[in-house]
């Protein structure tokens, strides 16, 4: 797995991942290798890297579709 970034802990994040099994990838949010490893390299508990890097997973393991995800935000007026 290649991760790269300017960013200095997802890239911290990516070098840990390097030699990931991917069948310790998939366990369950608990248990998933990439949110342990996420756990000790990155400060910001929303980063959405760690989900991405197992969207990638599923997708080359064959188990999801290669679809585009994002999250977006829409700023309502609050009164």
């Amino acid at each position: 797995m290649d991760i790269s970034s300017d960013c200095e802990m997802v890239a911290s994040l990516g070098f840990e991942l390097s030699e990931l099994d991917s069948r310790h990838a998939l366990r369950s949010h608990g248990r998933s290798a990439v949110y342990e490893c996420a756990f000790r390299q990155l400060k910001h508990v929303a980063c959405p890297v760690p989900a991405a890097v197992l969207k990638a997973i599923e997708v080359e393991l064959g188990a999801a579709l290669p679809r585009d995800v994002s999250i977006r935000f829409e700023s309502h007026d609050r009164k």
